[in-house]
């Protein structure tokens, strides 16, 4: 559990609003993930931000929070718990009261004897402290719903868990096993659970849209296929090939739409597969004379000037 109270940790006033408090959490996750920070202590500090957000954003935690104080509230210590500073001594029969759980008002608290008292509240047992792991994915990974192995701190030295990714998760997506984190140091207690942060690295064919299951992917094409049309191969991310028919005239930046090819959601459905033309020229070798005078009739022609394009839907075959 941190020490630093939670406010302080994201860096914003107790008064903050909810986006005030999202938008400072993104902007130290950015700085303190320690994928990215220098920092050696950036995996203890990333933790804690969590920690601090995991609180803040969820208005019911929240109020418990203002209403115990930092040191009560990660303590696990009850509402109606007191300690010494709490009670009015002012008042004896507040203090009676506070003791023995009579009203000091009537002959059923301690004027009246002891016999008649309430039983006191007893704080629950503590719970093991939560782990917090940062996990790296494919985008493979994320579309097939693999199983990860990772390794994690446990009673006696480390313990081997397994990690279902779930299908389409975003990077920066949050799981919880639950009672996998680290024993209560009490034998009644619960153990903590444990939190695995996602991070999925950069493919190198297909470049998600917007975080969502829409993919894309690069499609270099010769100045001949490009003027004439063509039907080219495209890869999948479920390592199969469609054909694309590229219609003659197309100009660089063209997209063309394979439906039903991106990623797969945790419903079953699927996104879509964008292929993005990039005309290539040819290379020093490839230049011959024959190629070198049709080229230069291509220039002689009229400047095209097509319509914005967006993308080309594509019946494309496997």
């Amino acid at each position: 559990m941190s020490t630093e109270d939670y406010y302080q940790v994201l860096g914003v006033a107790k008064g903050a609003d909810a986006d005030a408090i999202k938008q400072a959490f993104r902007a130290q996750a950015r700085k303190l993930h320690p994928d990215v920070s220098d920092d050696p202590d950036a995996g203890k500090k990333f933790s804690q931000l969590n920690e601090a957000y995991e609180v803040l954003s969820d208005p019911e935690k929240r109020a418990k929070y203002d209403q115990l104080g930092h040191e009560r509230y990660v303590s696990g210590q009850p509402a109606d718990h007191m300690n010494a500073q709490d009670i009015d001594f002012g008042d004896l029969g507040s203090i009676i009261d506070a003791m023995f759980g009579g009203s000091g008002r009537n002959s059923g608290g301690f004027r009246g004897g002891f016999g008649a008292r309430q039983p006191r509240s007893h704080r629950p047992p503590p719970k093991g402290q939560d782990l917090r792991v940062s996990l790296r994915v494919s985008l493979s990974d994320v579309h097939h719903a693999e199983s990860k192995r990772i390794s994690v701190p446990g009673d006696e030295g480390y313990k081997s868990i397994e990690v279902k990714i779930p299908r389409g998760i975003k990077t920066g997506g949050k799981l919880r096993l639950k009672g996998q984190g680290l024993a209560s140091p009490t034998r009644a207690g619960k153990p903590g659970d444990l939190f695995v942060i996602i991070h999925i690295e950069k493919d190198p064919r297909f470049a998600r849209l917007d975080e969502g299951l829409d993919l894309q992917i690069e499609l270099p094409l010769s100045i001949a296929e490009a003027t004439l049309g063509a039907k080219v191969e495209v890869p999948t991310i479920d390592n199969k090939v469609v054909t694309l028919t590229i219609p003659p005239a197309t100009v660089s930046e063209s997209k063309f739409r394979i439906g039903g090819h991106g990623l797969a959601s945790p419903s079953g459905d699927r996104g879509d597969l964008y292929a993005k033309v990039k005309i290539v020229p040819p290379s020093g070798a490839q230049l011959t004379d024959a190629l070198k005078e049709a080229l230069e009739e291509l220039k002689q022609l009229p400047e095209a000037k097509p319509d914005a394009q967006g993308a080309f839907d594509n019946h494309a075959s496997t």
